[in-house]
């Protein structure tokens, strides 16, 4: 069988990070808004946020917490021109009248509108296309990893973690991820379309890295992908995980 190879360094606090370094030398980029053809294969420009995302799952849940007050306070500071569907989502009335309780009584997960996340603006948008919350934090000159929903900056990075073994895997997020095959009909880090990147993804996503794994694990990777680097990315086929 074929497999993945990995790699994992141990932080200061003596949590493991397992990386899948089949995918962090690959030459991954999304390609939202350059022949992504959104995850139902509509050829939209919804992307990935056709079906909104849950924010908070309920009652334990501390970063999906954290996450919720976050997006409570962006959403008091995106104005029209940041959001299409402001005015619209704000006229139901209520603490988030953006959200909606989706799998559990008391989680929190973004409305739908029009077949898309309810903070997706479309094309026609003045103030540009995408996620509002991006628009809004590009158009002031900030980070969108504060403004966004920590899932929606974190893909398509999947960290799997186990708290038997203290060990989190850092991997591509797959279809299966999204709650088994027929949920999508089409996911980016399954296909070669998306594998058109100049630089490779330990590089790309450097941001994204560092904020969730930290910067002494961070720099580990990139020196240990740095030595492997032999100045082209990996051109990667998915493959199951080493086991």
């Amino acid at each position: 069988m074929l497999t993945r190879e990995t790699v994992t360094f141990r932080d200061a606090t003596g949590w493991s990070w397992e990386f899948d370094l089949t995918f962090m030398l690959s030459n991954y980029r999304c390609i939202w808004g350059r022949g992504c053809p959104d995850t139902m294969l509509q050829h939209s420009a919804r992307g990935c946020c056709v079906e909104g995302v849950e924010i908070y799952q309920g009652d334990g849940d501390t970063s999906g917490r954290d996450d919720l007050k976050k997006i409570r306070g962006r959403v008091r500071q995106l104005t029209d021109e940041d959001w299409q569907n402001r005015r619209l989502a704000l006229a139901r009335g209520g603490r988030d009248p953006w959200g909606k309780a989706r799998f559990k009584r008391d989680s929190v997960h973004t409305r739908l509108y029009c077949g898309a996340c309810i903070f997706h603006n479309r094309v026609d948008h003045p103030g540009g296309a995408g996620c509002a919350l991006h628009v809004a934090a590009l158009r002031r000159g900030e980070n969108p990893m504060d403004w966004k929903p920590r899932i929606c900056w974190q893909v398509p990075l999947f960290f799997d973690t186990d708290e038997k073994t203290k060990t989190t895997t850092v991997r591509a997020s797959r279809t299966v991820d999204w709650g088994g095959e027929g949920i999508l009909d089409w996911w980016c880090t399954e296909h070669p379309d998306a594998f058109n990147a100049d630089q490779p993804v330990y590089v790309t996503m450097e941001a994204e890295l560092r904020r969730v794994c930290g910067a002494a694990v961070y720099d580990e990777l990139a020196a240990y992908c740095q030595a492997r680097h032999t100045g082209e990315p990996t051109r990667m086929t998915l493959l199951p995980m080493i086991t």
